[in-house]
């Protein structure tokens, strides 16, 4: 049964903003007496659908979620489309602290978890009200350098860096990735700020005071990296986890009967298996 099918257990759409930024589109999954509020924070590219499964899983375990997407994605799409659209990482890094401060609002006496995948774990110690994070639960964080890439994906990296991405830029006005069967849509800025980061081999350490920030950060954070993960190599994952200030622990996930890769990690098929760890490691974070 879906958790907010489950007695005493609720969703509800939410419209909020970065200030001066456009509305944003959001998921509150609440129980009746939950005992952690997490905020998940997607990937670039990915819309919070997709991670609803594994929302609605956590909320009959007790816990209040709330899922977004950024200014430009998925349900925060302007009507208009991507072209001319002005988004950037920056952007997304205000909008994810705009959630955060939203779920703080409705939960101010609640441990405040981060579970954020890739990118919504990368941006966690740059944001502004960072200090209300009890503690990051970071899946597939690492650096998307591409000497930090998984060898077999490095010459697609270097196609996509050097020719597909400012190429589709310079044609569409933003990175068609949904037609292009790449990463997904992403407006011009965004992209053009990802390959700079993708290009440097401290990643978004690279931005001026990132890193001081990364490693000033004073809440404790859990690493996961799947062995199977197509894109991210270990190496990068481990740099990104060892940068933090408040390292806890860092685990290879070794991939079985179903494939986990890069993203898989929030698919149903893990619910009986890995949804349970990361509920383990959500409670020792909250303590």
């Amino acid at each position: 049964m879906d958790a907010d099918q489950a007695p005493g257990c609720a969703s509800q759409a939410l419209s909020f903003s970065a200030s001066g930024g456009p509305p944003l589109v959001g998921t509150l999954f609440s129980p009746t007496q939950p005992w952690a509020a997490v905020l998940m924070a997607p990937a670039i590219g990915v819309s919070a659908r997709y991670y609803a499964p594994l929302c609605r899983w956590l909320t009959a375990q007790g816990l209040a979620v709330l899922s977004f997407d950024y200014r430009g994605m998925g349900a925060s799409r302007p009507a208009a489309g991507l072209r001319g659209f002005d988004a950037g990482l920056d952007s997304w890094l205000l909008d994810e602290d705009a959630a955060l401060q939203q779920l703080h609002a409705r939960y101010p006496g609640l441990p405040l978890l981060l579970l954020g995948n890739s990118l919504g774990a990368q941006m966690a110690a740059g944001l502004p009200s960072r200090e209300r994070i009890k503690g990051l639960l970071a899946v597939s964080m690492g650096s998307g350098y591409v000497g930090h890439l998984v060898p077999s994906f490095r010459w697609r990296a270097r196609l996509f860096l050097y020719l597909l991405a400012p190429l589709a830029n310079l044609l569409w006005g933003y990175f068609p990735g949904q037609r292009l069967g790449v990463v997904g849509d992403l407006p011009r800025r965004a992209m053009q700020q990802w390959r700079r980061w993708c290009l440097s081999p401290r990643y978004l350490l690279s931005i001026p005071g990132f890193e001081a920030r990364w490693r000033a950060a004073d809440f404790p954070v859990v690493s996961l990296y799947a062995s199977d993960d197509e894109m991210l190599g270990e190496a990068g994952a481990r740099m990104m986890f060892e940068a933090h200030g408040q390292p806890r622990q860092f685990e290879r996930l070794e991939a079985g009967k179903h494939r986990i890769g890069h993203l898989g990690l929030f698919k149903e098929a893990h619910r009986d298996t890995l949804w349970p760890r990361l509920l383990q490691h959500l409670k020792e974070l909250s303590a």
